[in-house]
């Protein structure tokens, strides 16, 4: 999991990974208010969405986990916060789509912790690692943000080199 600001992911980028890097060197290039809902970056390999949430409490709102994709979640307006935890088999799914869809959705997660973004930060989940975004304290705020998807075969590699130095 990473969490950091579209201001300083040039600094911090070496961190990253080739996949997250090209995802967020694209951003760049969006026009967000005018982008449409879905657009392509590397085909159905990589993608952004322009999603328009209203936030819900947290125990309104599931967590969820994907085995193929990674998620970077960037808010451009508003405030959103978001639960995660690491990967774990102790969680018990309330619905399982992986197989089909790539998620599993928990309505209890151990060891979540919480963080709150504000516009231009983002978080990056890895496959397997669990989060509940799209929440506040009290719910009903409104929120403009983007979701990237990038699947496991383009990250494949750069995970593979951090186990190997873990």
């Amino acid at each position: 999991m990473i969490v950091d600001t579209i201001r300083n992911w040039e600094r911090n980028k070496s961190q990253y990974g080739e996949a997250v890097q090209q995802a967020l060197a694209f951003i760049q290039t969006l026009n967000t208010d005018e982008m449409p809902s879905t657009v392509e970056i590397v085909g159905s390999q990589m993608y952004v969405m322009k999603q328009t949430p209203t936030t819900e409490r947290f125990d309104k709102r599931p967590s969820e986990v994907h085995a193929l994709h990674a998620d970077i979640h960037i808010v451009l307006e508003g405030e959103e916060w978001q639960a995660f935890a690491p990967a774990s088999n102790r969680n018990q799914p309330v619905l399982d789509r992986l197989e089909d869809s790539d998620y599993a959705l928990f309505d209890h997660v151990e060891d979540e912790t919480v963080i709150k973004l504000g516009p231009g930060a983002f978080t990056v989940y890895w496959p397997g690692e669990y989060h509940r975004p799209n929440c506040s304290p009290e719910g009903g705020t409104a929120l403009v943000k983007l979701v990237v998807k990038i699947h496991s075969d383009r990250i494949g590699d750069i995970r593979k080199k951090e186990e190997d130095h873990a």
